[in-house]
């Protein structure tokens, strides 16, 4: 018998672990609100919060505990309000709060390299939406 199965499961453990701490790290982050101070600064109490959350229309990320909830700032555009385009990109990229952060955080060349959330910023919406399509749909037109 070799020793890779045991090679395998210590390199997922070690890739398991720089994630943890790499999400540990992103929450940490003075632009990460808790639930109470997100809500604060959108004018809504915390229940009116639980209500986007479950409609999608704000970007949640979790920790590894329920007191580690984080909500972006910025995802408040120049009126205050959450993008209204994030309940959009839920529906095409799915559920993860992570996935629709890196989606908005990384750089894209469709996007001239800039990050989706530079796009939306620059009220680039429908472009932003049409690049999920793509990656979605795996067609990256």
């Amino acid at each position: 018998m070799t020793d890779r199965p045991r090679t395998q499961s210590d390199a997922f453990a070690r890739a398991k672990e720089r994630g943890r701490h790499l999400a540990a790290t992103i929450l940490s982050d003075p632009d990460m609100l808790t639930g109470e101070a997100f809500a604060h600064r959108l004018g809504l109490t915390v229940s009116d919060l639980r209500d986007l959350k479950q409609a999608h229309a704000v970007l949640v990320l979790p920790g590894s505990s329920p007191r580690e909830i984080r909500y972006p700032v910025w995802q408040i555009d120049a009126t205050r309000q959450p993008y209204p385009v994030l309940p959009a990109l839920f529906d095409t990229l799915g559920d993860s709060g992570w996935t629709i952060y890196r989606f908005l955080t990384q750089s894209h060349p469709e996007l001239a390299g800039q990050t989706a959330l530079e796009a939306l910023r620059d009220g680039m919406g429908a472009l932003v939406i049409q690049l999920a399509h793509s990656i979605a749909e795996e067609t990256f037109a």
